[in-house]
């Protein structure tokens, strides 16, 4: 009965610690600790359907994580609990299956080897890096620069082999002389990591800057529930005109005081402009107008509506200092439907080589890739959030930079505004509910860097996977051969 106790106990306070695994709660070291207690459960039940009682109660503690936080029915957000709890599970269960059929210092890789498989393979479905474990650890500077050799991978792998060692060492009853090689192999690696990770830091960028302006103005009102979701005719779209022409005045306006402020570079959150299909060319001619007379690279972003459809074309546009439309943009990653060619642009300028996506295209890092091989110097993100998910969400897209070599400057309406240089250092930010001037300007630097996992990609998930089937061939060779002898 008392190891029942204890061990419903670790199942109750890994489930708790893992409430708050980003989104809605995030507490970095809880990533740390929740993994220990979850294994131990999932170890120490006697048969293997005791153990499934970590599936409900993972589903309801990351279903409660995410509640409200994102615009989903009550089914779906438990679907999502459950896609969340299900790669941290599988991986326990697997460690459960080898850990007592492989020598120690192989058994820790594998509950971290096999979650970073999952939670790369996850990172291509429609959820992307949402909910992986890395983006928790973004306060944590000297860790986070492994992205840029391993991707958010390395780290993943390093937050959840602290519980394979842990749980190595409590089966040992605290004893370390019977485990010095294994924590002396995984205190050396993280020791390391975080050593190299913070002699990078000290090297700061050197470049030039470039003073870049976000800009944001409040929508009076929910023009997606209002109008797009409700497949609205042309005719009942345009009672809102007076009001779309307010919002693109208060824009333009808002330009005009980011090039006084010495802006070279000006940029508007996502969906700020709300245009007609008509409309659209006349509202080009006047950005490209204010771009070459105000002399600044100018990259407005807007909704253009679809008559009778619940959708709508989620665009932006860089304009040169020429008054020339360098390149048009439309969102890829997106819960509607998207014409989006799946291409990266780019304009090469005074101030580097400056690229744009959009808000929700920043937490896939497979296809950020293109900008790190395209080597891209500054990110433009204009974006929309809500309150629920701030600042967690933007700070999700920020490892891209780390990843891949530049600075990013993200502008979020009704969410947390961030510019980072290339190493995730914070330049500016601005919460949109307790700012009323919505004008964030940052220096960024004109030149980025050029990354291991830029050049690599996902080299070190494909590792990971090599070392599983690896361990896998290890554990039944080895059966065989006791069995034979």
């Amino acid at each position: 009965m008392k190891k029942i106790f204890w061990s419903y106990l670790w199942l109750i306070l890994g489930a708790a610690l893992f409430l708050c695994m980003g989104w809605r709660l995030n507490a970095p070291i809880a990533m740390w600790l929740a993994p220990i207690f979850m294994l131990r459960f999932v170890r120490t039940q006697k048969r293997w359907t005791s153990a499934f009682l970590a599936i409900p109660v993972m589903t309801l503690v990351l279903f409660a994580n995410v509640h409200g936080g994102w615009d989903f029915s009550i089914p779906a957000e438990i679907g999502i609990g459950l896609a969340r709890a299900m790669p941290i599970l599988i991986a326990m269960y697997l460690d459960r299956y080898l850990s007592q059929r492989l020598p120690p210092a192989l058994s820790i890789l594998v509950y971290p080897a096999t979650y970073v498989i999952l939670d790369w393979i996850i990172a291509f479905s429609p959820l992307g890096s949402n909910f992986s474990m890395a983006p928790t650890q973004f306060a944590s500077l000297p860790l986070v620069q492994l992205a840029s050799v391993t991707g958010i991978w390395g780290i993943t792998f390093v937050v959840s082999w602290l519980a394979s060692v842990s749980n190595l060492v409590w089966e040992q009853r605290f004893d370390l002389k019977l485990v010095r090689g294994p924590v002396i192999f995984f205190t050396t690696v993280v020791s390391v990591s975080l050593m190299l990770g913070g002699l990078r830091l000290s090297n700061e960028p050197v470049a030039a800057t470039v003073k870049i302006a976000g800009i944001t103005v409040e929508h009076s009102h929910n023009y997606w529930d209002e109008i797009i979701d409700l497949n609205t005719p042309q005719e009942q779209a345009h009672a809102y005109a007076d009001e779309f022409s307010q919002l693109e005045e208060q824009l333009f306006n808002q330009s005009v005081r980011a090039a006084q402020f010495g802006a070279k570079v000006i940029f508007w959150s996502e969906a700020n402009a709300m245009l007609f299909p008509e409309d659209v060319d006349t509202f080009l001619t006047r950005a490209q107008t204010f771009a070459h007379d105000h002399q600044v690279y100018l990259a407005p972003s807007a909704v253009i509506f679809k008559y009778g459809q619940s959708s709508s074309d989620n665009k932006l546009w860089v304009i040169t200092p020429a008054g020339q439309i360098a390149y048009e943009y439309t969102k890829t990653k997106s819960w509607y439907p998207t014409d989006s060619d799946g291409v990266i642009h780019f304009v090469d300028t005074p101030y580097g080589r400056i690229a744009s996506v959009l808000c929700f295209d920043m937490d896939f890092p497979s296809f950020i890739q293109q900008a790190g091989r395209q080597s891209v110097d500054i990110m433009l993100v204009p974006a929309f959030d809500w309150q629920p998910i701030k600042p967690y969400h933007t700070e999700v897209g920020l490892f891209r930079g780390v990843e891949n070599g530049f600075s990013v400057f993200r502008q979020v309406n009704s969410g947390t505004s961030i510019a980072v240089d290339y190493q995730g250092r914070i330049l500016a930010y601005q919460d949109f509910f307790t700012t009323s001037e919505r004008i964030m300007v940052a220096d960024l630097p004109t030149r980025g860097v050029r990354t291991l996992y830029a050049r690599w990609g996902d080299w070190f998930a494909y590792l990971m996977l090599l070392v599983m089937l690896g361990l896998l061939a290890f554990s039944i060779w080895d059966r065989r051969r006791r069995q034979e002898t």
